[in-house]
């Protein structure tokens, strides 16, 4: 029997088993590519406003989630589209490709399903091969779809084509990533969390690059969300750039076929530390045995949430130098640097709310799992009671929710400390990234109202999440009306530091989690187990 017997099986199995999960992330990616296209042609729709809004892509924001910016001295609605949906789509496929490969394969090891499928007939690169398969079949699928809603709107069949590639070459990438990731720890949240840190560390690669120097720079060409547009579709195409993903690829699998023969199953490279002969104080209560279980998802959200934002604190002086280099951009966005800086940093501070968002509803999810597998029946028949049980758990997600988005705080304000000489960046961004802690919070607090009371619900809360990284993302750009970006849990709050703090909202929202997370405590008694 060879690695991959059974992997046809398993192909079949995976499809069938995600067949739902991965129509409505098709659907929602490729529909939010045939939305933009029209929506941008009817927003700019003749060059003296196109041309304005190129001048806002050349700024240090626009460089960050727009890339190097290529056609932007005749920005028609090829270039536009490129520069401005590519950052947002990529960022979705990574999220996609992670969840999907975890999901099949770290998780299928954890719940002892892979042990019983592999002592039948089945190999050892089974999971993995038909994890990464799957996730490519959909990747092209996606990208197809993509290119066919551009070549309908009458832009260039090859461009459209080579832009649709590159984006299922960048999705897989993410799941070749997150494949050798998971080779090494024994947790499926400690390996989304190192694979996300890994996969942040290239996006941070990119922008640098792509800032230090215009058209994109040396440590640019280092990372794969680059490769896509650098083939620079609807101004020069050309097909080289994509054959470094082929590269990346061939090296990525090779790397985790070789580490996955080196581990025994349920295990990783690193193997686990053994524990004492005797519960330490902290082990002795419910609460701590939530965070003991949880250290290691905290450790490697936190890590990274600090990492991610000191290195884009650190582009302050790179903003400053932008602005003396074009003095016009200032003019064109209007303020001083300090509040173009600030700006920038805010920008930022919105993706370190949607990160802990993401790990506020994935730690609640956590509970989902010891239903599941019959471990919260195992404690619960003890004398510990549900309320504690559960509210132990929510306790310990606000705790390292708040620790993520500060620490995010922390590491931005820290980085354009050293980068202007300025240490006042420190007291403003973490008063910034409390600012918007509710809406990260509401997310674990959402999760644990479904869970408490209808689970089967539990996907609405993923589809508010992405609406609101899609409006915080696009909203602008689609001119979204006022109601529908105030849908987003992102948006409802001021954003210092470039707006002032506002205490009545912040009051009412906290109040709002306080309030869903009481009542889900309330539901979750009533319910039984997984019978929900």
């Amino acid at each position: 029997m060879s690695a991959f017997t059974g992997t046809g099986t398993m192909i079949r199995f995976v499809l069938r088993r995600d067949r739902i999960r991965l129509s409505i992330w098709t659907l929602a990616l490729v529909g939010t590519t045939a939305v933009t296209v029209p929506t941008l042609d009817e927003a700019f729709p003749d060059e003296g406003s196109r041309q304005a809004r190129a001048a806002l892509m050349e700024t240090p924001t626009g460089v960050v989630f727009g890339g190097p910016g290529y056609g932007l001295e005749d920005y028609t609605i090829g270039p536009m589209l490129v520069n401005e949906l590519t950052a947002s789509l990529l960022i979705a496929l990574a999220v996609m490709s992670v969840l999907h490969v975890v999901r099949h394969t770290r998780a299928e090891e954890e719940s002892g399903r892979a042990e019983l499928l592999r002592a039948g007939s089945l190999g050892s690169g089974a999971h993995t091969a038909a994890a990464l398969t799957t996730l490519g079949l959909v990747h092209l699928l996606i990208g197809g779809l993509v290119a066919l809603s551009m070549i309908a709107f009458d832009l260039p069949t090859a461009d459209s084509l080579a832009y649709g590639l590159g984006l299922a070459l960048a999705g897989i990438s993410f799941g070749a990533i997150t494949a050798v990731c998971a080779q090494i720890g024994e947790h499926g949240r400690t390996i989304a969390g190192l694979a996300f840190l890994l996969i942040g560390a290239f996006f941070t690669a990119r922008v640098v690059g792509d800032l230090a120097e215009e058209g994109g720079g040396l440590l640019s060409w280092a990372s794969p969300f680059a490769w896509v547009q650098q083939t620079r579709p609807f101004v020069d195409l050309r097909w080289e750039p994509l054959a470094l993903y082929g590269a990346f690829l061939a090296i990525l699998f090779t790397i985790a076929h070789v580490l996955a023969g080196r581990r025994d199953l349920g295990a990783g490279l690193v193997a686990a530390r053994p524990g004492p002969s005797g519960a330490g104080a902290l082990l002795k209560g419910v609460t701590t045995l939530h965070l003991r279980q949880q250290r290691g998802s905290v450790i490697t959200w936190t890590t990274a949430g600090l990492l991610f934002s000191f290195a884009f604190g650190t582009l302050a002086t790179e903003i400053q130098g932008m602005l003396d280099a074009n003095p016009d951009l200032a003019v064109i966005l209007g303020g001083d640097v300090d509040d173009l800086v600030g700006g920038f940093l805010a920008a930022i501070v919105g993706y370190v709310v949607m990160a802990g968002a993401a790990f506020a509803a994935l730690s609640v999810l956590r509970l989902w799992n010891e239903e599941n597998t019959g471990r919260a029946e195992l404690i619960l028949s003890t004398a510990v009671g549900r309320i504690h049980w559960f509210g132990g758990a929510l306790a310990v997600t606000a705790l390292a929710t708040t620790l993520i988005v500060v620490a995010g705080g922390l590491g931005m304000g820290a980085g354009a400390s050293v980068a202007t000489e300025d240490l006042d960046w420190v007291p403003r961004m973490v008063g910034a990234a409390l600012a918007a802690l509710p809406a990260a919070l509401v997310f674990g607090a959402l999760t644990a109202l479904v869970l408490g009371a209808a689970p089967r619900l539990l996907p609405l809360v993923w589809l508010w999440l992405g609406y609101g990284v899609l409006v915080t993302m696009l909203g602008g750009l689609l001119g979204f009306p006022a109601w529908a970006m105030n849908l987003s849990a992102f948006d409802i709050l001021p954003k210092p530091p470039m707006e002032a703090f506002e205490a009545t909202p912040y009051l009412l929202y906290l109040g709002a989690v306080l309030v869903a997370g009481s009542v889900s405590l309330v539901a979750f008694r009533r319910r039984d187990l997984i019978t929900a």
